[in-house]
């Protein structure tokens, strides 16, 4: 239930500060990426059958037509790819890229059956699955596949692999990926001279859930030589006192609770936060509340912004 409380937090906040479209497919640094896919080369490659997060096999015949994507990530990926135009409705939180800005949207926290039904879509993605509603989609001939949140970089190439797979986009999802990938070593490459980075504090709410070990937001922090203080929690999202951060001592506090008003001027009143030294150094980063919570192209993106605010020597 706190990964539930967390991923619910992010995507309800709609602040797209943080958040640009990655560079063009052509300028990863990793060569030319696959010539796009024809229709005549996507048709080819159908029939599919992937195995969803669900553990259920789904077969489709053709490329859909009418697409209903249920997270703002399967938009992302799915235009980047050239098959955003199949796209009928997109979850509400969508704020990317622009040409979306026009599509349909409904929840995909509390998905209404009859509303997906209305779409007369031969596709639908979610990443929430409140119970039975794959089942009672599939049971209205209405092809669904459950693709749960990434926790790892892996995770997130895999399932845009997949949805390439799913829409016969797969030269192109390829592409996506090593395009990605490139951009996050280059990232990377750029702190080969640094032992250690600085110790941080990722704040998700006033109430102090932060990220932990097991989290996709942990393996970025490691990714960038950052020292966790919620390491020792060994829990992906726990809650942390106020009191065990104050002991940490963080370097670098990360609020990804602007919009709920946490700003550095919020921390710095909090009782005995003022002895912590990313309070007393002026170390204290709103980010927008989604970073890092969305498994698309964008990653890259996020990445290069936090690596900028913990390393603003190198970059």
């Amino acid at each position: 239930m706190k990964f539930y409380k967390h991923a619910l937090l992010l995507m309800a906040i709609a602040v797209p500060a943080l958040f640009v479209a990655c560079g063009d497919d052509d300028d990863g640094g990793a060569g030319d990426p696959p010539e796009a896919t024809t229709p005549a080369a996507a048709e080819s490659a159908f029939p599919v059958t992937i195995t969803d997060d669900n553990g259920n096999d789904l077969t489709l015949e053709a490329a859909p037509q009418a697409i209903v994507a249920l997270a703002p990530s399967f938009v992302e990926v799915l235009f980047e790819i050239d098959a955003g135009d199949a796209i009928v409705a997109a979850d509400e939180n969508t704020d990317a890229p622009p040409e979306a800005d026009s599509i349909p949207k409904i929840s995909g926290f509390a998905p209404s059956v009859e509303g997906i039904a209305s779409y007369d879509p031969d596709l639908v993605l979610i990443f929430y699955e409140p119970g039975g509603l794959e089942d009672a989609l599939e049971a209205l001939g209405i092809p669904t596949a459950y693709l749960a949140t990434p926790q790892t970089l892996d995770g997130v190439y895999e399932q845009i692999e997949t949805l390439g797979t799913l829409v016969g986009r797969r030269d192109e999802a390829s592409a996506l990926v090593t395009d990605t990938r490139a951009e996050i070593e280059a990232i990377v490459a750029q702190l080969d001279g640094i032992d250690e980075g600085p110790s941080v504090f990722h704040e998700l709410d006033v109430q102090l859930f932060t990220a932990g070990p097991g989290s996709f937001t942990d393996e970025i922090y490691s990714l960038l030589k950052v020292q966790n203080i919620a390491e020792s929690t060994g829990e992906p999202f726990p809650q942390m006192s106020a009191e065990a951060v104050i002991a940490a001592d963080p370097e670098v506090i990360i609020l990804a609770d602007g919009a709920f008003g946490e700003m550095p001027e919020t921390v710095a009143a909090r009782t005995g936060w003022d002895s912590i030294s990313a309070v007393e150094n002026d170390r204290i980063y709103p980010v927008n509340g989604a970073i890092l919570s969305r498994p698309s192209q964008r990653i890259a993106d996020d990445i290069q912004e936090l690596a900028e605010l913990l390393y603003p020597e190198v970059f």
